[in-house]
């Protein structure tokens, strides 16, 4: 998965998360699609985006490429599989 990131206040991002929820059906719902958030404790909160082919990262502006490695440790689950979800956040995958 490629992963990005961009910080927003509340709720600056739900145009984002719709794109992505519509994005993430026109491709069939994929394995190697997630969006997480996590909140920041002042309101804001850092949205990470994960797709599979960099051409769909073209829909996100002001985003930040990142690692795997330096995403938050325990975001919240919004969109994605959650089984995947899981192995990645919650068992340390």
């Amino acid at each position: 998965m490629l992963w990005i990131t961009r910080i927003f206040d509340d709720a600056e991002w739900i145009d984002i998360r719709a794109t992505f929820e519509d994005q993430f059906e026109a491709f069939g719902r994929p394995r190697d699609m997630m969006l997480v958030a996590a909140s920041l404790g002042d309101g804001r909160h850092r949205l990470c985006i994960g797709v599979p082919e960099p051409e769909l990262l073209t829909a996100y502006y002001g985003f930040d490429p990142v690692l795997r490695a330096r995403l938050p440790p325990a975001p919240t689950f919004l969109v994605g599989h959650q089984d995947v979800f899981q192995a990645m956040f919650q068992c340390g995958g």
